[in-house]
């Protein structure tokens, strides 16, 4: 999977009709084969844009920054990175004219072992749902069935306290550093719950209990928005499994909430805001 070329050559012909002010897309890290994000500005620069299986981060995640705040856009989404577009088109914080958007039909990407990566192997949406411009094949798995995650079904086989203690382990090792919240793309808010100051459970101590507190919060407020990019995962110093909490929430709202999976379908403002008289009610207190 290299589009590289491609991406140049678009990129190139946005800047010369003065179609776009910036284009989002990825760079190579200059010390190896891996690829960083890359905030291109003039047609001089196009030459600097890469795409190939390495291209792992959700750039998506720029669109809520002042570098592309209130400017017209190019960008590059993978299948995952266009369902969290979908969602912040549909929560109003970006507009969908200021923007080109590239999409790739995905074969997945790989990690540092060259091997694929677990969301892509499990990718039941790899083909762009919004794009001006398509690269690739299109898979056309978006009716696939859906498997629950093996490593949510590992935990499920866990008894209460063997589970318990996993995630103890888990929120023990969280620094409290908040890179999982920033490079999500679907965290946009000036100010988060979890940060003020006043609140006796959200507050910024390096604990155990703080992190449980704010890893959960966090995980609640993505239930039914998550789209398994995996950003947070790649983001996060200490390598925590953060996947686990949102596949969690995936497969219980899949199962209960009409085979919902986040933005999948432009216009779609998630699962709690769905309602149908097959929904189950078991869960009503």
């Amino acid at each position: 999977m290299n589009y590289t070329k491609q991406i140049q050559e678009i990129a190139a012909k946005l800047f010369a009709e003065g179609k776009i002010d910036v284009f989002v897309g990825y760079r190579m890290n200059g010390f190896d084969d891996n690829q960083v994000p890359v905030l291109v500005n003039t047609a001089d620069d196009v030459s600097k844009l890469v795409f190939t299986g390495k291209s792992v981060f959700n750039l998506v995640n720029y669109l809520k920054n002042e570098h592309t705040r209130r400017k017209r856009v190019g960008l590059v989404v993978k299948g995952c990175d266009s369902r969290s577009l979908n969602l912040m088109l549909t929560e109003s914080q970006v507009k969908r004219e200021n923007l080109y958007v590239i999409g790739i039909a995905c074969e997945g990407v790989t990690d540092d072992s060259g091997q694929k990566m677990q969301n892509c192997v499990d990718c039941m949406v790899p083909d762009a749902v919004v794009f001006d411009e398509m690269l690739g094949t299109p898979a056309e798995l978006q009716h696939a069935t859906y498997k629950m995650n093996a490593d949510i079904a590992s935990l499920a086989a866990m008894s209460l306290t063997g589970r318990a203690a996993y995630f103890e382990e888990v929120f023990e090792n969280c620094i409290r550093c908040n890179a999982c919240r920033h490079s999500c793309p679907l965290c946009y808010c000036a100010k988060c719950c979890i940060d003020q100051e006043t609140a006796t459970l959200y507050n910024g101590a390096n604990t155990t209990s703080a992190a449980f507190h704010a890893l959960m919060t966090w995980s609640l407020h993505l239930a039914g928005r998550c789209v398994d990019c995996r950003n947070c995962e790649k983001a996060c110093p200490s390598h925590l499994p953060l996947h686990l909490l949102h596949k969690q929430n995936e497969s219980v709202i899949y199962e209960n909430f009409q085979e919902h999976l986040a933005g999948v379908i432009p216009g779609d403002r998630g699962a709690f805001y769905k309602y149908s008289m097959k929904d189950p009610d078991d869960f009503i207190m």
